[in-house]
């Protein structure tokens, strides 16, 4: 019928037919001769669905013509970077100032009274800075009067002084290695959340400052009086709530 079968050779091999040759024998290349299209090589392509004669792992010289390095790189100026880092090293230091103060009271080498005069002249000399330098402008956002300011600066102070022997009894039943445990857990994660500027999903100001105030509870529970705790908790409100707030209007005026 003149259809070809495979031959044995004399070295045992199998010698496919003409038409099987054909079959695996790639296409000459198009435009070229029959002898110039055996030097023909295919040219590799970076497709990964597509079969090619080439092993799996290989790659040419073009395989890195499309990387791009350093495409989204924002640069810095170094006394940039100094000022924006003294926003956390200044928070850092508020929260080393309101422990040393703590640890002065514990020790009975500061009074009560001293610290809660000297942080309410500071207060007051800082709101009129802040009233200053604003201008007015929150002031009139907002609707609030100085009066209504001065209302809710004598409410706060009655309230925290009339429940300054129950935040006293407070963690009594609660030992004093846990108390300190848990003070410096919170503090650290009042660093943490703080709003240094930066618009992350971590930041969280109202978290912030109730880790802090609640530092603060525990550190003042262990106290000897409740008047110590009410200086205890004057002096957190002032420096986790209204010292922010100034720095920030001072880092808008600068």
């Amino acid at each position: 019928s003149g259809e070809q079968f495979p031959v044995i050779g004399s070295s045992g091999l199998t010698r496919p037919p003409g038409w099987m040759r054909a079959a695996v024998e790639p296409p000459a290349a198009p435009g070229l001769g029959a002898s110039e299209s055996r030097c023909w090589h295919p040219r590799w392509k970076k497709v990964l669905y597509e079969r090619q004669p080439f092993p799996d792992n290989f790659v040419d010289g073009s395989f890195l013509e499309e990387l791009r390095k350093n495409i989204y790189v924002r640069q810095y100026q170094f006394w940039t970077v100094v000022r924006e880092s003294t926003v956390v090293a200044q928070q850092l230091s508020s929260v080393c100032v309101f422990v040393i103060l703590w640890w002065y009271m514990d020790q009975d080498r500061l009074s009560p009274h001293r610290l809660f005069t000297y942080g309410l002249i500071t207060s007051l000399f800082g709101y009129l800075m802040f009233d200053a330098i604003d201008s007015g402008e929150g002031r009139n956002h907002s609707g609030r009067t100085r009066w209504a300011d001065l209302k809710s600066t004598v409410v706060f102070v009655a309230f925290t002084y009339g429940f300054s022997p129950v935040l006293k009894t407070l963690t009594e039943s609660i030992s004093t290695d846990t108390i300190y445990a848990m003070s410096v857990f919170m503090l650290l994660g009042h660093l943490i959340f703080f709003d240094y500027g930066a618009t992350a999903a971590i930041v969280s100001s109202t978290l912030s400052l109730n880790m802090a105030i609640f530092a603060s509870v525990c550190l003042a529970s262990r106290l000897p009086s409740s008047l110590h705790a009410f200086a205890t908790l004057s002096l957190a409100i002032e420096v986790f709530a209204l010292w922010p707030m100034f720095q920030k209007k001072l880092k808008v005026l600068l």
